[in-house]
């Protein structure tokens, strides 16, 4: 009998244990669970104000391709991730970081294609294979937008950049941003400071066309507007009712400042848990 209530006794503590244990894998679990809401004040958001130089001697506008010496240039895809196979381009594609082994383009002069967007790690790459002795090395400024434009002209009515390309692209080129409907929490939160912003009440075709057509400048820059608005839902709203006769340097950010928000946040999360152990699944073990 004795025995028979230490069984039961042990059997209710390892209960009591096993419960206890349970409330914090749920407690833990809870508290990592990812918050999708956006909250400026807890994070430090990009600035790209001061836009970083580039070297004028490694880059090449569309004009200049008409260079005698730039005819026979072999053209190199080194956009990330790309296969020639699949973009369907008719070049060479090698990965930025493998250039320095591609020892046949030595003494050949050379063009480079990027997105355009990843203007400052091609900079540095030529830079370093010209030191390495690569002396006929270029990239195209604009990368493949502006090869688009060269080669495959097509109308690039309603084109528009991700967040990553927005902040990425920013760092060095000299674009303007419009905003279109924006509250100051959202405008707080941009890289740079827009050059127009419109009310929601204010924003119209003729408004809009009319401030870029006043404002209009040759430039070298292949974008020259960006066009910011609230969220995916009023980007789509106002792409129905907003078009150009000339959109070749307009482009729209996808998904509005909600999803350039999204992706900062992002980003600061995976770099504020790097290094760290990934938590536990939130499931029942026993």
């Amino acid at each position: 009998m004795l025995k028979l209530k230490q069984i039961i006794v042990f059997f209710g503590l390892l209960v009591f244990i096993s419960a206890q244990i349970f409330a914090q894998d749920v407690t833990t679990c809870q508290n990592n669970e990812s918050d999708s809401t956006i909250l400026p004040v807890a994070i430090s958001w990009p600035d790209n104000r001061n836009k970083q130089p580039l070297d004028k001697k490694n880059w090449l506008t569309i004009q200049q391709l008409s260079q005698p010496q730039l005819q026979q240039a072999v053209w190199v895809d080194v956009r990330s991730g790309n296969k020639n196979e699949e973009s369907g381009l008719d070049m060479l594609a090698i990965p930025l970081h493998q250039l320095s082994g591609a020892q046949f383009l030595f003494d050949k002069p050379v063009i480079l294609v990027g997105s355009g967007f990843d203007q400052l790690p091609i900079n540095q790459t030529i830079k370093h294979l010209r030191k390495k002795g690569f002396k006929h090395i270029f990239a195209l400024s604009g990368g493949i937008y502006a090869w688009q434009k060269l080669h495959q002209p097509v109308h690039l009515r309603q084109q528009e950049i991700s967040a990553e390309e927005f902040l990425s692209g920013g760092k060095t080129i000299h674009w303007q941003i419009i905003t279109l409907g924006l509250n100051a929490e959202q405008l707080a939160t941009l890289p740079e400071q827009p050059v127009k912003q419109f009310a929601q009440t204010q924003i119209t075709a003729s408004a809009l066309k009319q401030f870029i057509h006043n404002n209009a400048k040759s430039s070298d820059d292949f974008i020259r507007y960006v066009l910011i608005s609230p969220d995916e839902q009023t980007l789509k709203r106002l792409q129905q009712q907003i078009s150009f006769a000339d959109s070749s340097n307009i482009i729209w950010l996808r998904g509005g400042i909600t999803a350039y928000q999204h992706y900062v946040q992002q980003q600061t999360k995976l770099i504020k848990h790097a290094g760290q152990s990934l938590s536990r699944p939130c499931r029942l073990t026993i």
